[in-house]
């Protein structure tokens, strides 16, 4: 589905939701790792003043021995005077500096395979980097290798929080309980640089470092919680208002049901998914007759009851892989599945589903008729080339196939009891030339495309040339020629074939004109006036303008119009007629016959010429009934004083009845067919 309103509703859906989501989903990671980074930092923290401490303790060390030494002392003497002024457990390890140990206290020692390199912050007022080694009993490094540790300064009031007093519970004591301990060795030189001091120290984590660390990150959490809560709620509340938004996209306002966008969606997605490659769908246009009459006799509001009950009756009535939706007016699209072993057997189950549908929906209104008719358009399962295998339905238009339905249901729309209609190459042939036509008769025009074709009249008595008709063709440079029975109607439809009346009026007054310049023999030749002309005012004024631009004589001159266009406004019909002969045209009716003759027609409207249809003189006539209404039929136009042209003459025995019937003149295949311009004017110089 690629239309302008399915493409907004997609960026809609996508605006409304997914920055929500996302912006929801990165300020969750965001607060994962800046807690992370809270707690690890506040590790740290204590850490480093433990550190700190132990670092003071060793520098104190290092200040002992350092005031021996320079009292003479040797370093093993400085080093067992030591225990008096340091406090008790500070074992040493002194090295010389060939690496070998010159004094020591305590029974472990340094592991020098395990080297930990510490570098604190200058706010400590320390030296920019020491050393700690692992304790040989206790490794403190699990593997080799020199790592870097980052200690954060620590000024007296934030120590002072790490000291905890006895309550008389016992928590103090409680908080204060060592849970690990890690000893490892601070070095230090000695001696201006002759030896280096590694002093034992311990660290040793409790209770309450644990504690501190929870409790910050419970507080860093709470304080996060309260954006991502407020953020959770507008990401709820987007999705909530998203949905609704959707809801009343795809709501029907008739119905109260689906509507047309859904069933676009839906459709296309049962349509498109693999599974159902293999299977017949049919796209159905539903179409309840006589709407407008229904809501002009009952009602609007009874109209709109009407569809819902049509809506809901259907919903009842489709089942998986099935949908459907109203489109407009009292126009409903369905999407079926066809069960079946081949295609003529999915067809012939969805005509009798569709029937046995259509009658029940006439049960709607008992006690009043209603009448459903539906158009069909197969979709076929999408087989590869090779005919062996499936695979999916690609580029499927929803709204293509439902105009195909609606096209065959139209096409069957005048069929008497036809209720179910389906669309077939040949409909698609009849749209696309049709189509065809409309784009492609303007430029047709133009380019004068449309020829003028003469068809000679007869006299019966003695076989004179006495008149002619006028008749269109299209020679198309793509085409090639083309009947009238091909484009005629279509031109009817559209309007168009008024434009094409002024063409051949037009064309037709100039070849009069151009016949009396030339002093050559001239016959009247009548020329057709489409009954969407005739219900026009002033046509008239319009005519006489077209000839005049050429200036022929009226009298030459002869219109035709349909007996068809009797049954329009009659008022109009009549002045425009009267107002044509008082210009010098004569007006004829055609095709008199064909339809309901209407002799109040000729008693009203001052004809000049009465045609009879073609129809009369085809076929049969062994009982001779055909023969009784023409007679009657001459002489009443005789009566009426208008002369009468008899149409599709094409035996000699026809000839010679409507000779004896006093029929004045003679028009088909016996004499002549419609000729181009060029060799009815050699006809008219031999045969007038």
């Amino acid at each position: 589905m690629s239309s302008v309103k399915e493409k907004r509703f997609k960026k809609l859906k996508r605006k409304k939701i997914w920055p929500s989501i996302v912006a929801f989903i990165m300020f969750i990671i965001l607060c994962v790792v800046m807690i992370a980074l809270f707690l690890q930092l506040f590790a740290l923290y204590i850490m480093g003043t433990k550190i700190v401490q132990q670092y003071g303790e060793t520098q104190h060390v290092k200040a002992v021995l350092e005031g021996f030494l320079s009292n003479g002392d040797t370093i093993t003497e400085a080093v067992d005077n030591l225990h008096k002024y340091t406090s008790a457990g500070s074992d040493v390890y002194v090295i010389d500096r060939q690496r070998r140990m010159a004094a020591k206290t305590g029974l472990s020692e340094p592991d020098f395979s395990m080297v930990l390199d510490f570098k604190l912050n200058q706010e400590f007022g320390l030296d920019a980097s020491f050393m700690a080694v692992a304790d040989n009993s206790n490794p403190v490094i699990q593997e080799d290798g020199v790592y870097t540790i980052f200690a954060v300064p620590v000024d007296e009031v934030i120590r002072e929080t790490f000291t905890w007093k006895e309550d008389r519970n016992g928590i103090g004591t409680w908080l204060s309980d060592t849970l690990i301990t890690q000893k490892y060795w601070l070095r230090t030189s000695l001696g201006g640089g002759e030896y280096e001091l590694y002093v034992k120290c311990t660290i040793e984590v409790q209770r309450q470092d644990i504690f501190y660390i929870c409790i910050f990150g419970i507080i860093a959490l709470l304080l996060l919680m309260i954006p991502i809560i407020l953020l959770f709620i507008n990401t709820v509340r987007s999705i909530v208002t998203q949905r609704r938004m959707t809801q009343l996209i795809y709501l029907d306002a008739v119905t109260g049901d689906r509507n047309w966008f859904y069933f676009q969606n839906y459709a296309e997605r049962i349509l498109t998914r693999l599974r159902n490659s293999r299977k017949t769908f049919a796209i159905v246009n539903l179409h309840l007759e006589r709407y407008q009459n229904y809501c002009a006799c009952y009602g609007v509001k009874a109209g709109e009851e009407l569809l819902e009950a049509t809506d809901g009756f259907l919903k009842a009535r489709v089942g998986k892989n099935e949908s459907f939706a109203r489109y407009e007016g009292a126009d409903f699209g369905m999407l079926l599945c066809c069960e079946g072993e081949n295609g003529q057997e999915c067809q012939e189950n969805c005509r009798k589903r569709l029937r046995s549908l259509a009658a029940e929906l006439t049960g709607l209104k008992p006690d009043q008729k209603i009448h459903f008719q539906a158009g069909i358009n197969m979709i076929a399962p999408y087989i590869h080339e090779d005919g062996k295998w499936y695979h999916a339905r690609k580029d499927v238009d929803v709204d293509q196939f439902y105009t195909y339905a609606n096209a065959a249901r139209t096409a069957a729309a005048g069929v008497q009891d036809q209720t179910v209609a389906f669309f077939d190459q040949e409909l698609l042939d009849k749209q696309v030339w049709e189509r065809w036509v409309e784009d492609s008769m303007e430029e047709a025009l133009n380019n004068e495309e449309f020829q003028v074709y003469i068809q000679p009249k007869y006299s019966p008595l003695n076989g004179k040339l006495v008149g002619a008709e006028a008749l269109v063709r299209w020679i198309s440079p793509t085409e090639g020629f083309i009947a009238p029975n091909r484009f005629i109607p279509i031109f009817e439809d559209t309007g168009f074939i008024t434009q094409l009346d002024d063409y051949m009026i037009s064309h037709v007054a100039k070849l009069q004109a151009e016949w009396m310049i030339r002093d050559r023999k001239m016959v009247p030749v009548s020329v057709n006036v489409s009954r969407a002309h005739f219900a026009q005012e002033g046509l008239a004024d319009h005519i006489c303008e077209l000839v005049d631009a050429y200036g022929p004589r009226h009298e030459l001159i002869e219109l035709e119009v349909t007996e068809s266009a009797f049954f329009d406004d009659k008022d109009i019909l009549v002045e425009t007629v009267k107002q044509l002969k008082a210009y010098g045209f004569r007006v004829s009716m055609d095709d008199f016959g064909a339809g309901y003759s209407s002799l109040n027609s000729l008693k009203d409207i001052p004809l000049d010429v009465l045609k009879l249809d073609g129809e009369f003189f085809r076929g049969e006539d062994d009982d001779g009934r055909g023969e009784i209404v023409v007679k009657e039929a001459i002489q009443l136009a005789r009566n009426l004083d208008m002369r009468v042209v008899a149409e599709g003459i094409e035996r000699k025995d026809q000839v010679d009845f409507l000779a004896g019937q006093g029929c004045d003149m003679i028009q088909g295949f016996y004499f002549a067919k419609p000729m181009p311009v060029s060799e009815f004017e050699e006809k008219v110089e031999k045969d007038a």
